[in-house]
């Protein structure tokens, strides 16, 4: 993990190489105004990266920054890691429960209502308007305004708490109300669809847990065939009669 901090606010920038901390780019721009001033940046890097270049603007004359890397244990990936092995091997159960369906579809009406807004500003905004393109990747721009929100969740409970309780307690009774309405699924098709995918993003999350790919694909193969291990020794009991 790289780690920037400043004695005053600073724009920290992540590129792919060093041609692209000189090239000029009007998206490099629009998103430079966007990005989140913090006078304390840490940048997770990937083992096997080859290169992670970083751009450090100041933003007041006379900033003194320290740029310092570090080698430590990730509780966010274990996190990571144990949610993938939990959706993994418990996706049977989680889709037919009740309370996983509710609390499931809760969190998604909470996130998906920053696509429902971002896709209203779009069709008040002017079309010839510079902030219409950028609403147009309403994807990209909803997940930067998330990882912007969490990033500094702590303050906005903190200043804004009143106006955050209000959305959570309005989206979520609203999404409450509309998984009440079709209700929890019933066909045995749509159960196995759902267990399915969240077995496969159970995998997915276990992938991406672990920093060392080799490990990684390892542990997926290793959870597969613990899951199914039922399977094999049928066929070879079958075999052996």
């Amino acid at each position: 993990q790289i780690r920037v901090t400043s004695s005053r606010m600073i724009r920290v920038t992540q590129v792919d190489s060093e041609e692209e901390l000189e090239k000029f780019s009007l998206w490099n721009v629009v998103f430079s105004f966007l990005r989140g001033k913090l006078n304390d940046t840490s940048i997770d890097v990937d083992l096997y990266s080859n290169k992670t270049c970083l751009k450090v603007e100041l933003l007041e004359p006379g900033t003194d920054y320290t740029v310092v890397l570090s080698r430590r244990f990730d509780p966010k990936l274990f996190l990571v890691f144990f949610l993938g092995l939990l959706l993994f091997f418990c996706g049977d159960t989680l889709s037919r429960s009740q309370i996983f369906y509710y609390s499931a579809g809760i969190s998604v009406g909470l996130l998906a209502s920053l696509l429902v807004l971002v896709y209203m500003m779009s069709k008040v905004m002017p079309k010839k308007s510079p902030v219409y393109f950028l609403l147009v990747g309403g994807w990209s721009f909803s997940l930067y305004l998330l990882q912007l929100i969490f990033k500094n969740l702590q303050e906005i409970c903190k200043s804004y708490w009143q106006y955050l309780l209000g959305y959570l307690l309005s989206v979520g009774l609203l999404s409450f109300a509309v998984c009440y309405r079709y209700g929890p699924l019933e066909n045995e098709r749509s159960i196995n669809l759902l267990s399915w995918a969240l077995q496969l993003l159970g995998l997915l999350l276990i992938y991406s847990g672990i920093q060392i790919h080799p490990i990684a694909l390892g542990l997926v193969l290793v959870a597969v065939c613990t899951k199914n291990l039922d399977y094999p020794l049928q066929w070879a009991f079958a075999a052996y009669r």
